[in-house]
């Protein structure tokens, strides 16, 4: 795989979970989030197209449907949101905060390089509801610093 396809939020949980030693296996929905972690974690010059919507990772999703849409629901969320919508959104404002476009290809080190001069701060938008958010900037920041990125951030 010369360019791989991935939304910005999947990355940074990807990291974010490498920082708290999760170990990455296969899920009962398909997708590949384990499979492209490996990638992630053992070559970051991997050139990466970003983008709103499906991806590497969900391309082999039981939830995603024909259409290209995730049919899966958040429902931690009150009332309940379409998990598609959600990460449009998040995506959306991810884009945004650092200032590139949908389509954007770079590598995966050129990006977490980006990430971690706005930590703190980013991780306030990547913050799931009902995560903690300092776990979640601890889990990014042990995670750019376990891939050599962002020491001391």
């Amino acid at each position: 795989m010369t360019l791989m396809k991935l939304r910005p939020h999947h990355l940074l949980d990807i990291v974010t979970s490498h920082g708290h030693d999760v170990e990455f296996r296969p899920h009962p929905y398909g997708h590949a989030v384990h499979s492209v972690a490996e990638a992630v974690v053992s070559n970051t010059e991997l050139r990466v197209r970003f983008v709103v919507g499906a991806d590497e990772i969900c391309l082999p999703c039981k939830h995603l449907g024909s259409d290209g849409l995730c049919d899966d629901v958040l429902s931690q969320v009150d009332p309940p949101i379409s998990k598609q919508e959600y990460n449009d959104d998040l995506d959306r404002r991810l884009f945004a905060h650092m200032n590139l476009t949908p389509g954007t290809v770079m590598t995966i080190r050129e990006f977490l390089e980006m990430v971690g001069r706005e930590v703190p701060g980013i991780e306030k938008l990547c913050t799931h509801p009902g995560e903690d958010e300092e776990r979640r900037r601890n889990g990014l920041v042990r995670g750019l610093e376990k891939l050599g990125i962002g020491e001391g951030v």
